[in-house]
């Protein structure tokens, strides 16, 4: 008794008669109209044909590409070679997100990365680690606001139109310190103290010391005029 013959699950049906069929072949593009492009196929015959939505790479004049053809109507499916060195460019309409659910995500460009955002530029993280030879930031208004922070120079130089400051209490520590102010410095304090270990000079034209009750100066050696 013979076996019967096993069908594969999966059959091909076949198009009826004056159905079109969806061919694949390749053509070079030689033509750009907007967003339509002319692509001469591999028999020679002549298309205007839009990109897929799934062909990121913008296709390019001398592009050898991937073509469907359905009937009268056809599309670029990806771009198989670039003869002609030029930058490559992606071409995505609408909202685009990356997910990485697990892993991490690695950017690497030889020449460097320009990023262009629009009117807005979120950034999110648990902490940021950030690695420069050199930077230069340039905005009108810049606003930093956290619980601490931390900075350590070997040089630094500061320059300011108008430089105010609030802090509920300040310290500073120097080594050396000098102070020039062109114009009038004015303290306010509720009480000022100066301790001084050596020498303690002043210079003045006129020097003024007012005191609602009393004025000392004591020394071991006082010398006036």
């Amino acid at each position: 008794m013979s076996q019967p013959r096993h069908q594969h699950p999966y059959q091909h049906p076949r198009p009826d008669a004056g159905e079109s069929t969806m061919q694949l072949s390749s053509g070079r593009v030689i033509a750009l109209e907007g967003e339509r492009f002319g692509v001469v196929g591999s028999t020679g015959q002549r298309y205007w044909l839009a990109a897929a939505f799934s062909c990121l790479v913008r296709p390019v004049v001398g592009d050898k590409v991937l073509i469907s053809l359905e009937g009268a109507d056809g599309y670029i499916l990806s771009v198989l070679e670039r003869t002609i060195a030029q930058p490559t460019r992606l071409r995505l309409d609408g909202d685009l997100q990356i997910s990485v659910p697990a892993g991490s995500l690695s950017i690497e460009a030889r020449d460097g990365v320009h990023l262009d955002a629009g009117h807005a530029l979120l950034v999110q993280a648990d902490q940021a680690n950030v690695v420069l030879q050199s930077a230069q930031l340039s905005a009108t208004v810049v606003q930093a606001s956290g619980q601490r922070m931390q900075s350590h120079w070997l040089q630094r130089h500061d320059s300011a139109g108008v430089h105010s400051q609030k802090a509920a209490r300040h310290q500073a520590e120097y080594g050396d310190s000098r102070r020039q102010i062109q114009g009038h410095e004015e303290v306010l304090a509720g009480s000022l103290r100066q301790r001084v270990k050596d020498d303690w000079s002043v210079q003045a034209q006129s020097l003024d010391l007012d005191a609602q009750q009393c004025v000392c100066i004591d020394g071991d050696q006082i010398k006036l005029g």
